[in-house]
């Protein structure tokens, strides 16, 4: 499924998103506050639709080593500001990973735990990384997650429950470049995305 295919539906999150987009445009780190505003427009648009917001409309993974399918539902090239629906397996455990932007993560099913962490060193060794572990955030129906940029987080669903949730980015995490991910235990930090040279 589409929300295309919904008239209503597709001009419910139009509007949603122009809500959205005047709290956040033209600004790189919009506040929490804003963000926040954000989660809880995406929340009412999630109550109002939930019947279309299922699985058997955005199917999980066929593959069983596969962790996630993302749906792009929106994607503003000028803005940068893109919203994925994301079907995600029960049983992962993603590597610590930034997105190189601002992320609000909003549940329509199942539970989500993200441990969030801090930086905790100066940046100063290129390849490597100290994060230090600054709450842990359990993303449900009606409890949502802001990650302000600059925050690592790791996700983790538990056995049995598969997720379905809407990501809203402030920037496609696609195309930006220099994110990050880090590995805990030996603190090697490893760069993905877009080379800059490159573009």
């Amino acid at each position: 499924m589409d929300v295309d295919d919904g008239d209503d539906t597709r001009a419910d999150l139009e509007q949603t998103l122009h809500r959205i987009t005047q709290l956040t445009d033209h600004v790189c780190n919009p506040g929490h506050a804003a963000l926040a505003q954000a989660a809880q427009l995406l929340d009412g648009f999630i109550s109002r639709h939930r019947h279309e917001l299922t699985f058997e409309n955005f199917p999980l993974p066929a593959g069983s080593d596969e962790a996630l399918c993302s749906y792009e539902l929106h994607g503003d090239a000028r803005s940068g500001l893109t919203l994925w629906l994301q079907a995600m397996n029960a049983g992962v455990d993603s590597l610590v990973h930034d997105h190189g932007t601002w992320a609000v993560i909003v549940a329509v099913i199942g539970q989500e735990r993200n441990r969030i962490y801090d930086r905790a060193d100066n940046g100063s060794i290129a390849d490597r990384a100290t994060l230090a572990l600054q709450r842990e955030v359990v993303v449900s129906p009606g409890q949502p997650l802001v990650l302000d940029p600059g925050l690592f987080h790791s996700i983790h669903t538990a056995a049995g429950e598969p997720t379905l949730q809407l990501h809203l980015y402030g920037r496609n995490p696609d195309t930006v470049e220099n994110r990050r991910v880090v590995d805990l235990a030996s603190g090697r930090l490893v760069y993905l995305g877009v080379d800059p040279s490159s573009v």
